[in-house]
């Protein structure tokens, strides 16, 4: 299991989403997906999914997200991608998407964004309340391990301490964003489900 993981690990990290800059061919692969697009970054979090797909088959593993914590009140935080292991129903991946201007400041939240996560689940786990946008139920149980947490951004990221980055710069992930949304407006693409 943990030489599976240290695989998985290493092939996320050394995998790219061959769109180099080519906004049509991302165009294509999302236009279908009935993701709503309108939050800025569904974008960036969808061509994630896109990525991860290739590296995670669908038969052993599921790839979700959005997913809402909280201990009952106010919703404390939300994880942007998780991906379980069918066999074990546990955590294997955890990863935040962070599509800014400035890669400094959207690695800081997205870092501070993991620290809340595991601050939380190490001093409240029974307390916590998971909301999820599918449906799908989960518990602390699920998260806990030593599980990788990777930081995705646009092109230009890793050089700032992402994990991860599209070979899409900010300016086309701004442009594809507009072409899906008026894609789904006209009525050419998937409407949000």
């Amino acid at each position: 299991m943990i030489q599976n993981l240290v695989l998985i690990s290493f092939l996320s990290l050394s995998s790219t989403l061959a769109f180099a800059g080519d906004i049509q061919a991302a165009f294509e692969t999302l236009k279908n997906s009935g993701v709503n697009y309108d939050p800025d970054g569904a974008v960036c979090e969808e061509l994630e999914r896109v990525r991860l797909d290739k590296i995670y088959p669908a038969d052993k593993f599921v790839i979700t997200g959005d997913v809402e914590y909280s201990t009952g009140g106010l919703t404390i935080g939300e994880l942007d991608i998780i991906i379980l292991d069918r066999q074990t129903n546990k955590v294997v991946l955890l990863e935040e998407v962070k599509c800014w201007k400035d890669f400094d400041g959207a690695l800081l939240k997205a870092k501070s964004q993991k620290q809340r996560f595991e601050w939380n689940l190490e001093k409240s786990p029974r307390s916590l309340i998971f909301t999820s946008y599918d449906g799908r139920s989960y518990s602390a149980e699920q998260f806990m391990g030593n599980i990788p947490f990777n930081f995705i951004s646009q092109q230009g990221g890793v050089a700032k301490g992402f994990t991860y980055e599209f070979d899409l710069n900010l300016r086309e992930v701004h442009q594809l964003r507009m072409m899906l949304l008026k894609c789904q407006q006209n009525g050419e693409c998937a409407k949000p489900h």
